[in-house]
């Protein structure tokens, strides 16, 4: 394990020694520290994987409207069509 140095607000430094001393949930400042660490990274993690099937979602998207003959340059759709492509992917994603 590798051991960091950080400078932390004075403010944060006393709410951290209170939840330690009334939760008993961290035995030191170290381990609350190495826990809100973790907890980030999985929140980063999991953020970046919602990015990505974000990305892949509107890669598919455009590759349906290119092969639907859309030019990329135009947006020309009825009401109807919009309406249509919106239940499409709700359906497509499990909402109808």
């Amino acid at each position: 394990m590798k051991t960091l140095t950080v400078a932390v607000n004075e403010e944060y430094v006393k709410t951290i020694d209170s939840v330690i001393k009334s939760s008993k949930l961290y035995s030191s400042r170290s381990e609350f520290i190495k826990d809100a660490v973790r907890e980030k990274m999985e929140s980063l993690i999991k953020l970046n994987d919602e990015l990505d099937e974000i990305r892949a979602a509107s890669i598919r998207l455009a590759k349906k409207a290119r092969a639907a003959g859309w030019d990329g340059k135009t947006v020309s759709l009825s009401r109807k069509e919009k309406e249509r492509i919106a239940n499409e992917l709700l359906k497509e994603k499990g909402f109808k």
